[in-house]
């Protein structure tokens, strides 16, 4: 339905994101964490009451990681590696090789904040994800008789995907 997406307020988010080797036996690090960055790129945190101070401060010192859209998350896996993100470039199209500076950028910037054992990074991969641009968390729609076209979450679809699909069959069925 290539003219149903093209009248449609959605595009592509790339992201890239690493991992590292194992951590020590014994080691952990315990909740995930995130910095400033990360503040200012979820609208959850629209509301706190510093943070057109810090969107001020972010783009005076952060210039690069504000164009590419760099904010850092760090977060152990079951076996123990960190998983570091991420970078947003946004367009219907986009770049199918991954950019060194924008990984240096991300692991300069969790230096800043984060400690551990090893930093040695093992696997480097990126991912593409639909966008909407207008705000809402979705797109749903029924060109034909018969189908349903579900697209459009964004980096929530692990959080809203199980959800959405439960309401989307319940108006089907």
């Amino acid at each position: 339905y290539p003219d149903l997406f093209a009248a449609t307020p959605i595009t592509r988010c790339k992201l890239q994101m690493l991992r590292t080797v194992p951590q020590p036996a014994g080691w952990s690090l315990g909740p995930a964490l995130c910095a400033g960055l990360t503040l200012t790129h979820y609208d959850s945190f629209k509301s706190c009451p510093g943070l057109s101070a810090l969107r001020e401060r972010v783009r005076t010192e952060f210039p690069f990681h504000v164009k590419h859209g760099v904010h850092v998350l760090l977060a152990e896996t079951a076996g123990s590696a960190l998983t570091i993100g991420d970078s947003h470039h946004f367009g219907l199209t986009v770049e199918p090789f991954d950019r060194e500076d924008l990984n240096a950028a991300i692991m300069g910037y969790l230096r800043t904040f984060a400690h551990a054992p090893s930093l040695e990074i093992a696997e480097r991969w990126h991912g593409i994800y639909p966008k909407m641009t207008e705000g809402s968390s979705e797109f749903v729609a029924t060109p034909a008789p018969g189908v349903t076209v579900v697209n459009g979450l964004g980096g929530a679809g692990m959080s809203l995907s199980f959800g959405l699909a439960e309401e989307v069959v319940s108006r089907l069925y």
